[in-house]
């Protein structure tokens, strides 16, 4: 079971719904919108601290075992990276997607692909060595369009 949270003028829940079911057979329910917390605004770097998102997050709920995704359209980052496109905290059940740099003809892809890379992490699968593998560490954002929506056989098999 996933809960799905948006920061508030997003719509993009019938598509992340979509995709969660098609590769992971989950059930995902819409848990409304919110509004990101001042607190992991960082005015130096001109972005939002990613895991100060996701501890807001963890916050919303008391369902201990469903996992929460958030979707946000600010530019995040965490610690010793520049960007990050998301972030999952699989011991809090909870991962965050920005689709700040997802932008163009290919973002609802890009979205479907992020959400299902950190809802991976989530599963307990690792970074993947598959070119291919939804896996695969995006460093950029040709890296996000080089790969598949899919799993690999061997991370499928992981979570199955």
């Amino acid at each position: 079971m996933i809960d799905v949270y948006q920061q508030k003028s997003l719509n993009y829940f019938e598509v992340v719904k979509d995709v969660i079911r098609k590769y992971l057979d989950l059930n995902v329910f819409d848990a409304g919108s919110f509004e990101i917390p001042a607190n992991a605004y960082n005015p130096l770097r001109q972005q939002y601290n990613a895991m100060h998102i996701i501890n807001y997050l963890i916050t919303l709920s008391e369902k201990k075992k469903a996992m929460k995704l958030g979707i946000v359209d600010v530019d995040i980052y965490s610690q010793g990276m520049n960007f990050i496109f998301g972030l999952a905290a699989p011991l809090q059940k909870t991962a965050l997607v920005s689709t700040h740099r997802l932008f163009g003809e290919r973002l609802l892809e890009r979205i479907s692909k992020e959400v299902i890379h950190e809802l991976g992490h989530l599963l307990g699968l690792r970074h993947c060595s598959n070119e291919k593998c939804v896996m695969r560490f995006s460093m950029t954002i040709q890296d996000t369009d080089d790969k598949d929506l899919g799993f690999c056989k061997e991370c499928r098999s992981k979570i199955e």
